[in-house]
């Protein structure tokens, strides 16, 4: 564990998790998870992106021991060079604008969040990333994260382009907060509707479909190899 979240605090509004940022530049930012499980889940998402060639924030454990008792969590460092002027745009800002009655600060339950209007949204940018916005969704599905909501992802903004942000919070995944014995129940039992097939076939995303029903990550699988085939099987390839 690393103990470096001590001084220069900034706070953080964005999310519900206790975080701050910290160090010199305040491009540190510690954040703990509400159940312990999401820590891992963050610093296993990481490497699993790496090593399939996704642009990811970067995630390493991080503690505070100078609290009692000791808080645990994880560090990451800022993809945002605030030297440079870079900010970073979050989706529900554009949405908001191409959208109408869009409402950017409701994260959840928001029917107009869909997979056609994100991916109306990749056009719009003057790069149109559509093949890495698919790596990121069909690494969602993989790794059954169910917190891809318009705030967790968006743009990198400089004085001078937009791009894609690197993928970023994937602590709601991989059944972090399932406990070890529900665990082994379900890797053992010959029960076809609690197996682990079962649990994750219920993993539901953010993402609204076109007629207002929230689609679960097979779902948004399918939608992606119908519309952007190439794309998807580059990705699940890998």
């Amino acid at each position: 564990m690393q103990d470096q979240a001590k001084k220069n605090r900034g706070t953080e509004h964005q999310g519900t998790k206790e975080k701050f940022w910290f160090d010199e530049n305040q491009d540190k930012l510690f954040k703990i998870g509400k159940h312990k499980g999401e820590n891992w889940a963050e610093i296993v998402a990481f490497h699993l992106a790496t090593l399939l060639g996704i642009s990811c924030a970067k995630y390493e454990p991080g503690s505070l021991p100078e609290e009692s008792p000791t808080k645990y969590g994880v560090i990451s460092q800022s993809f945002i060079n605030k030297k440079d002027g870079e900010r970073l745009i979050n989706a529900n800002e554009f949405l908001a604008q191409l959208i109408k009655n869009y409402d950017p600060d409701k994260t959840y339950k928001q029917e107009n969040y869909t997979f056609s209007r994100s991916i109306e949204l990749i056009k719009a940018s003057k790069e149109k990333p559509i093949k890495q916005f698919i790596g990121y969704l069909i690494f969602d599905v993989w790794i059954g994260n169910q917190d891809r909501h318009h705030e967790n992802w968006g743009f990198v903004a400089s004085s001078t382009e937009l791009s894609l942000a690197p993928s970023f919070d994937h602590a709601s995944s991989m059944g972090c907060r399932v406990g070890d014995t529900e665990k082994q129940e379900r890797l053992n039992t010959k029960d076809t509707g609690y197996n682990v097939e079962a649990f994750s076939s219920k993993a539901k995303t953010a993402m609204y479909n076109n007629d207002g029903k929230i689609l679960k990550t097979y779902e948004l699988s399918e939608l992606c190899h119908k519309h952007y085939p190439e794309e998807s099987c580059f990705w699940i390839q890998k």
